[in-house]
């Protein structure tokens, strides 16, 4: 009987979240513009919060630093890296990766930054490469990256250090060409709050940095998220999309992202293959693709780049002749 019971509450409970979720969304396309189409539950729970508020706990997880970062881990390599200087760089990654990216990464590009290392929720079996379980306490989940990407930040200024120029966040299939990175950030003043990646157009009004591109954070723009978004959540609302909800925090206090192309107009920073640029929607893309090449001779970051490949890529741009071959051309056949 009390199972019985116990269904029918669970049924009557599951019939209101779908009667709430289908007015919610009425609502949405009814109030806003319709090239809106949706919004995301931060929006729903923004302008409908009696409604959504019971629902809350469903897409709202704890931002609690004290118990996200019990437990957190250091690997030996990290003891050996510097403390402050240009480029600190974090990589996202997970278990199932780690016998195959997290080795090409930790073999090429990751070691130039001044200080890199791979952030993670269990150890590496290999002390010899440098990470931090910063994801202990967090849900290995597509669904949990905006959370992974808030604690990242945080966790990278506050418990590591405060003195680096510039904070990186890459995902474990990326590739940067670092050399060609700092000659950038040396072109930029770290002192101002600065959003630096592949700039795209849906969803908001100055656009978001996409997070396959991976993106920088200027100092001064880290600052101001550690001390003002991330534990406020009306300016810095959960979104399950990670680069967007992160581009959202930092709109909240006038951070938007940076035009990153080079003086011909060709990209540094590139979400999708070289190859497939042309065929993505111009509406997708913030700034108009020019004819001709679309990836700059100075590139910085390349998306989707498997671990042999990215093995590849590194003997061709550093041969042991050190005699680079790079040509824009190349890329095609990533």
């Amino acid at each position: 009987m009390k199972y019985s019971m116990r269904k029918i509450e669970s049924d009557q409970m599951d019939r209101i979240a779908l009667y709430t979720l289908l007015l919610t969304f009425s609502l949405s396309l009814i109030v806003f513009p319709l090239y809106r189409n949706f919004l995301i539950p931060a929006d729903l729970y923004t302008h409908f919060p009696a409604i959504i508020h019971p629902y809350r706990e469903y897409y709202s997880l704890t931002r609690n630093v004290n118990k996200l970062t019990q437990g957190i881990e250091d690997s030996e390599a990290t003891y050996d890296l510097p403390t402050s200087g240009q480029l600190f760089c974090f990589v996202e990654t997970s278990k199932k990766y780690f016998n195959d990216r997290v080795p090409s990464m930790a073999s090429t590009w990751l070691p130039r930054c001044d200080n890199g290392r791979f952030f993670l929720k269990t150890p590496l079996v290999d002390e010899k490469i440098p990470f931090s379980t910063v994801y202990r306490n967090l849900e290995d989940s597509y669904y949990d990256l905006f959370r992974k990407t808030l604690l990242s930040f945080y966790y990278s200024y506050t418990y590591i250090s405060k003195d680096f120029d510039w904070y990186l966040k890459a995902d474990d299939d990326n590739y940067f060409m670092i050399d060609h990175l700092k000659e950038y950030l040396d072109t930029l003043d770290a002192s101002k709050p600065l959003f630096l990646g592949y700039r795209m157009k849906p969803f908001l009004e100055g656009g978001y940095n996409s997070g396959g591109a991976g993106y920088l954070l200027s100092n001064a723009a880290v600052r101001i998220f550690v001390e003002h978004l991330y534990h406020d959540e009306k300016r810095c609302p959960y979104d399950w999309a990670e680069d967007r909800g992160i581009a959202r925090c930092l709109a909240s206090m006038g951070i938007l992202p940076s035009d990153t192309r080079d003086n011909d107009g060709s990209c540094r920073f590139l979400p999708f293959r070289p190859s497939e640029m042309p065929g993505i929607p111009e509406a997708y893309h913030y700034y108009p693709l020019k004819n001709g090449s679309f990836v700059s001779e100075k590139f910085i970051s390349l998306h989707r780049i498997s671990p042999r490949k990215m093995i590849f890529l590194d003997s061709i741009l550093y041969p042991s002749s050190e005699r680079r071959l790079f040509t824009p051309e190349f890329f095609d056949i990533f």
